[in-house]
């Protein structure tokens, strides 16, 4: 099975590439991220023509989460359990029978110092407890989508640009580095750490795992100033595994398509492949 993350930046504005990049890039299951449609005017037909199920959690103008399957998807759940949010930033389902898929769009939280930054924090931690019992679960899990959070300072082309930014700040890295397993160097580096997926005391940081080492890992890359040519970008979108679905990822990627097709989202495609 090939799983694609994906954040659309609309999903009517950019329909047309966003279509080109399935049939380029042929995933089986694909999460969406920043939909930006109700649910009533998504526009299902062009994803069902390509052979998928469709399952949408939307609001209007914002946010918004979709999966789409060309396998059954069952015990489908929109929003945060015990999380009062008035955004569409979660959608949760049961795969082909065989894998928990978590479908999440956290908040970006703008800087340290906006009002938004204690809401995106609050989200974190609630979507901490909701996760908690489900690393140790027999049932397979995976948790994929646009966290807005750089976990290290190696997932972003010029971390002092992005000094008191909410997707560098220390409390949402902390909180994330302790579902990884507690790892939370801002420099990083080459070791086989639990961001890097050498060890069994969190989640599995998928993309790091595959590839510990990899330069310029960016899944968000800007409108504008030239950022492809430049090699500007940031690491935002993530794939992580509990311990009962590690031996299922045989492995993850990122795919450029959707950022380079025309009239493109700002986000690359980031690809999990399952046994």
């Amino acid at each position: 099975m090939k799983i694609l993350s994906i954040n659309i930046n609309s999903i009517r504005a950019h329909a047309e590439g966003f279509l080109d990049s399935l049939r380029a890039i042929n995933p089986d299951t694909v999460i969406v991220q920043e939909t930006k449609v109700e649910d009533h005017a998504f526009p299902h037909i062009l994803f069902e023509h390509l052979g998928y199920n469709v399952k949408t959690f939307g609001q209007k103008s914002w946010n918004g989460v979709a999966v789409f399957s060309k396998h059954s998807m069952e015990d489908v759940t929109r929003g945060l359990p015990g999380f009062a949010d008035p955004s569409a930033r979660m959608m949760e389902c049961v795969i082909d029978g065989r894998v928990r898929l978590i479908n999440v769009y956290m908040p970006n939280g703008e800087s340290m110092d906006s009002p938004k930054f204690p809401v995106k924090i609050d989200w974190m931690h609630h979507f901490t407890k909701h996760i908690a019992p489900l690393l140790d679960s027999e049932e397979p899990v995976i948790i994929g989508g646009d966290f807005n959070v750089a976990i290290q300072d190696r997932d972003i082309w010029n971390p002092k640009q992005y000094e008191g930014s909410s997707i560098s700040a220390p409390a949402a890295r902390e909180i994330m580095a302790g579902w990884l397993g507690g790892y939370n160097s801002p420099l990083g580096g080459s070791r086989r750490d639990s961001v890097g997926g050498g060890t069994n005391t969190g989640w599995l940081d998928c993309y790091r795992h595959f590839n510990p080492d990899t330069e310029s890992p960016w899944t968000w890359i800007g409108y504008r100033g030239g950022s492809i040519e430049k090699d500007h970008g940031l690491r935002l979108d993530y794939f992580l595994a509990n311990r009962a679905a590690r031996h299922l990822i045989k492995g993850c990627h990122i795919d450029m398509t959707p950022r380079t097709v025309p009239k493109p989202t700002d986000h690359c495609g980031l690809v999990l492949e399952l046994k």
